[in-house]
């Protein structure tokens, strides 16, 4: 047993080097909340290293204050870097209350984490079977029930992208949710704190190799998804379908369908969802939304132009272009122009005049 606490220990200080590396290597919402999740989880092995050795004897200020309250951040810190990842969407204030079952569980147990040390250990044992494990039956449905989450949100967003980040999500999801499972077990069934060992090992070693091998080679994932997905599709057959997108797009408008999806798009040019996946990715470089996107950009740019359109307001001039509503469309309309749309309209009407 003493050889695997050295390892855990070694793994616990990689894990936290990797999860630097990540924050300072890459930028982004997806970056930042994956470097996050690492960093929780290289703590945890830290804090069940200390908490089953002799060391809380000595410093027992520690004991108690993370595992119980880090336990309830790790769904929602995955949730908002899937949210970022799949469907391109930053951090918004009601995604705040991700965080509610954390600060219930604070508050609930303010009274024990704010005592010393030492009355801190006797309270977790004297109250271990009405207070402590009803708390950690809790910590595993929390993140059990944020495993079957992301399924269901990778299922809904499967199809809108592309398979790099499709092969990605269900990668991380997998880890999750089978580390999420395990963990529920053990709380259900280990005989003490020290069996959990071998629940950190198996999983640190999984996220260990994710994140240095995603902090080693960014492009990784992209590099072996294409190595794959290539062999299907040649470079010509890639630019047939790509010209086909762009003329349906253009002859029959088929962007302004707001519930434009691959399979709509594949039925449309008679071409199965994963062949125009694939082209985007290897061919076009970039998603199919953002590709859509340009296209929606491009005729609401038209609209903004023209007099006729004048009187037409912003979300009017959005759900026209096929956006679904205007906040998209803002976002959108700023990333592919670098200005807002009553700033392009107001530039155009001082150039005409």
């Amino acid at each position: 047993m003493t050889a695997l606490r050295f390892l855990l220990l070694g793994y616990a200080f990689l894990t936290i080097f990797i999860s630097g590396g990540l924050f300072f290597k890459k930028s982004g919402q997806a970056y930042l909340t994956l470097s996050v999740f690492i960093l929780l989880f290289g703590l945890e092995m830290l804090d069940f290293l200390y908490s089953t050795s002799e060391v809380v004897k000595v410093f027992p200020q520690f004991y108690g204050r993370y595992y119980f309250v880090a336990g309830f951040f790790y769904g929602p810190v995955l949730c908002l870097h899937f949210t970022a990842l799949l469907q391109e969407r930053r951090f918004r204030a009601v995604d705040l209350f991700h965080f509610v079952p954390a600060l219930i569980v604070i508050i609930s147990f303010s009274n024990m984490l704010m005592l010393p040390g030492k009355a801190r250990i006797d309270y977790v044992s004297n109250h271990f079977y009405d207070q402590i494990m009803p708390l950690n039956y809790a910590r595993a449905t929390h993140i059990l029930l944020y495993g079957i989450a992301f399924i269901f949100l990778i299922a809904k967003n499967y199809r809108g992208v592309d398979a790099i980040k499709r092969l990605y999500a269900l990668s991380i999801c997998s880890i999750y949710f089978i580390t999420a499972v395990l963990m529920s077990w053990l709380t259900e069934y280990a005989d003490n704190w020290r069996q959990f060992i071998l629940y950190y090992i198996s999983t640190s070693s999984i996220v260990f190799i994710v994140g240095y091998v995603l902090y080693k080679e960014p492009n990784f994932l992209k590099q072996i998804t294409g190595k794959y997905l290539s062999s299907r599709l040649s470079r010509k057959e890639m630019e047939l379908i790509r010209d086909k997108i762009i003329f349906t797009f253009r002859e029959d408008s088929l962007f302004l369908n707001s519930n434009l999806t691959l399979p709509l798009l594949g039925e449309a040019i008679d071409e199965k969802p994963h062949r125009i996946s694939q082209t985007m990715s290897e061919l076009v470089q970039e998603s199919f939304n953002d590709f859509t996107n340009r296209f929606r950009i491009d005729y609401a740019k038209e609209m903004l132009r023209k007099k006729e359109f004048q009187h037409y307001k912003i979300e009017a001039v959005a759900l026209e272009s096929g956006f679904n509503n205007k906040v998209t469309f803002l976002k959108a309309f700023s990333k592919f122009t670098s200005q807002k749309p009553s700033a392009y309209r107001s530039n155009r009407m001082q150039a005409n005049a």
